[in-house]
């Protein structure tokens, strides 16, 4: 039993893997059938607003039924719609099934980070939330790395691929014990044992805080992966810089999901909360004042403290104290996706009709704006609470 419920974080790492990988081969293949980058941008972000909507209907019907179901079902149609995406012989039947892609992940990601809640495993939920950052943080860098090579052996491999991660994951998920079952929550989640564990009104005041964190955190994160590279490549660096940015983020984002993992001093601590976000937006500051790549290296390092905090926070203030999960977990990922999904479209605008550097200011500003709305939310709490 011990074992199986080990490999369960195995399916974060492949999903992501496998998503990343296909995410990479897409826009090339749909370029091959005469695709339009406007058209290509157009089932990526329908893509991405179905995921947005469906995540907290499919979080709220795995807090109904047996928690494994919905991300198994998602799985199994990962799958079909992979093995099915390669045999497209136009852009018109690529455009029907690509956008699929967001609807399926809204299946899968909150009903499972729910499973990773309720997992009764013996460990608090900070180290299995920690496992599961790490292992999704893994799952993106290596389908990234992987992907662009395995397309240039042959289209339909990162697909295929794709598909594979899936049956894997439905596999793992489905050789689980019942302790996904409503009956049998963690007991973390249903008692709040430490005599210091903060009232449920505060907790919930951390919660909304902690989304609106990470609401911004994805906001700007979109501005950097789809903006800037415009940026490097106006500078005449090459895209190689770009990767090795994503690279230094990306790693001391993983430092950072390890380190959260492992302590519990910063849990309910709003002042550190926007302690790290107040460094993303120093970060941001940097790259809109400065076009060195070395100095770029520090700024994105930055950045990766900043979404490391807020995503931790975000998902733990989810799972942590509630009965409905799913729909707490549902609300997770709808938020961060709507960031992503508004934010590169305002920077592209800016970019386009301002300054190159202007996106970078806007990334600033709507940080500052988010801790404003954050200590707007904490101090409303604590009036309420002085006046009880």
């Amino acid at each position: 039993m011990r074992r199986r419920t080990k490999l369960i974080y195995l399916p974060a790492l492949l999903m992501d893997m496998s998503t990343s990988s296909a995410l990479l081969g897409m826009p090339f293949y749909a370029s091959s059938l005469g695709a339009s980058p406007f058209a290509i941008g157009l089932m990526a972000s329908s893509s991405t607003l179905l995921f947005v909507i469906f995540t907290r209907v499919f979080g709220r019907l795995s807090d109904r039924i047996a928690r494994k179901r919905v991300p198994q079902f998602a799985c199994l149609c990962y799958m079909l719609l992979y093995l099915a995406m390669p045999l497209c012989r136009n852009l018109w039947q690529l455009s029907m099934l690509f956008p699929l892609n967001g609807l399926i992940l809204a299946g899968f990601w909150p009903a499972f980070e729910a499973l990773i809640g309720e997992l009764n495993d013996g460990k608090p939920l900070a180290k299995r939330i920690r496992f599961f950052n790490l292992a999704w943080t893994c799952g993106v860098m290596v389908g990234y790395v992987s992907g662009g090579y395995v397309y240039e052996l042959h289209y339909s491999i990162p697909f295929y691929f794709a598909s594979l991660g899936a049956f894997i994951s439905f596999t793992v998920i489905s050789i689980q014990t019942r302790s996904d079952d409503k009956n049998t929550r963690s007991y973390e989640n249903n008692h709040l044992v430490d005599s210091n564990e903060p009232s449920k009104a505060y907790r919930m005041t951390m919660l909304y805080a902690s989304w609106v964190a990470n609401f911004s955190s994805w906001l700007t994160l979109g501005v950097i992966k789809f903006i800037f590279p415009k940026l490097i490549s106006q500078l005449g660096m090459s895209a190689s810089m770009f990767g090795k940015l994503m690279l230094c983020w990306s790693g001391v984002q993983f430092i950072m999901f390890y380190m959260l993992g492992s302590t519990k001093r910063w849990h309910y601590r709003f002042s550190l909360l926007m302690l790290f976000q107040a460094l993303g937006l120093l970060g941001f500051i940097i790259i809109w004042r400065v076009s060195s790549p070395i100095i770029w290296v520090f700024a994105f390092m930055l950045f990766g403290l900043c979404t490391g905090m807020t995503y931790f926070s975000s998902i733990y203030y989810s799972l942590h104290g509630h009965d409905d999960l799913g729909n707490k977990s549902g609300w997770h990922e709808s938020i961060l996706s709507s960031g992503g999904l508004f934010g590169p479209f305002i920077a592209g605008a800016l970019a386009n009709y301002v300054s190159d550097k202007s996106p970078y200011l806007f990334c600033s500003i709507i940080i500052a704006a988010s801790l404003i709305v954050q200590a707007s939310i904490i101090q409303k709490a604590r009036q309420r609470q002085a006046m009880s």
